[in-house]
Parts: structure tokens; sequence; C-alpha cells
């Protein structure tokens, strides 16, 4: 649906900003608010950039973490680091989503000015491979290097859970905490 929208730019703002108001209305009232933006919807053309109303609903940044979408171009590359410049500037702390996804590239200038690295959940396929685990472990040495907090998505299993307490993550995200999440909440 959103490769759809990006042929129709304001549709995309217009889509990106309701859904960002709704995630913000239903989310947990506790814990940290990981919010993904995209850049081509953010980067709509705004009058005045201290007005732009999706700057109006990151008001509460001690709790939210905008994820900045890996992107596979370099000129979508261009447009994450202008939304990094525009969040860093208000406040807003950043992650960098789905590091190591298949269709994405890296971007080492984003990589570095983004408070949270997340990575993708395509390196819990990889862990029966030793290149690619001694990449993810090289990744994590150099967040945690540089102060970084790292998040591993696709946690849905206990192995998985078990893979992300040896590579000593400081946060992990998936389907395995879903039922223990509505268990707490009921």
């Amino acid at each position: 649906m959103f490769d759809a929208l990006h042929h129709s730019p304001f549709t995309l703002f217009q889509v990106e900003l309701l859904a960002k108001r709704f995630q913000i209305a239903a989310a947990p009232l506790e814990g940290l608010l990981f919010l993904n933006v995209d850049p081509d919807a953010f980067m709509q053309p705004v009058s005045d950039e201290r007005r732009h109303p999706m700057l109006a609903l990151f008001e509460s940044p001690q709790r939210l973490v905008v994820e900045i979408i890996e992107n596979s171009s370099v000129q979508e590359a261009h447009l994450s680091q202008r939304l990094a410049e525009i969040l860093k500037a208000h406040g807003v702390r950043l992650a960098l989503d789905d590091i190591g996804s298949p269709e994405s590239m890296l971007s080492l200038t984003l990589l570095g000015g983004v408070d949270y690295f997340k990575f993708d959940r395509s390196w819990l396929a990889r862990r029966g491979d030793p290149a690619g685990m001694r990449l993810l472990k090289a990744l994590l040495g150099y967040a945690r290097e540089l102060g970084k907090q790292c998040v591993l998505e696709g946690v849905e299993t206990e192995q998985d859970l078990e893979l992300a307490r040896e590579l000593e993550v400081d946060l992990v995200q998936g389907f395995l905490f879903r039922e223990r999440f509505r268990l707490v909440r009921a």
C-alpha cells in the first residue's frame, strides 16, 4: 500500500499523519513508543518547518523514538538524513530501522546520528552463518562504543530471545511478547 502511496505524495503525507495520530492515541501510556516515519511523507512541502503537523505529534520526546525507515536508494538516503537533522533539532530521539534487511542499504552518516540501532529480523535467520553473526557482533560493538541502544526485531520464539540475550542487545521487539503483554494489561 505504501509503495502505491508514493505515487501520490500528498496522500502519502495525509495517510502517514493519520497513522501516527492513531498509533500515538492507541499506544500504552508507559514505556518507550517507537514510531516509523517515512522520510518521503515527512518531507512533503510545509510552509513553516516549525509548524509541521508531524512535529506537533512528537511533543513528548522523553518516551518517543522516531524510527527512520532504512532506504534502498541514494536519493532516499538524503531525505532520511534531512529528516534526522530536523527531528534532532527538535529534541526527538531517533532509531535507524531495519539495519541489515536484504532490501536496504546502510548510510553510515545516518547510522552515526541516531540514538537506537534497530536490527532487522533477518539477522535471526543468519544465526547459523558465522560471517553474518560476526558482522552483527561488530555492529553491536560499534553501537556500544558510540553509546547507542540496540533493538533486535522479530523476536518470536524463546530461541530468538536467547540469542538476543547472548548478543546483549538492550531491547527486543516481536510477537513473543504479544501474549505476555495482553496478560499484563488484562
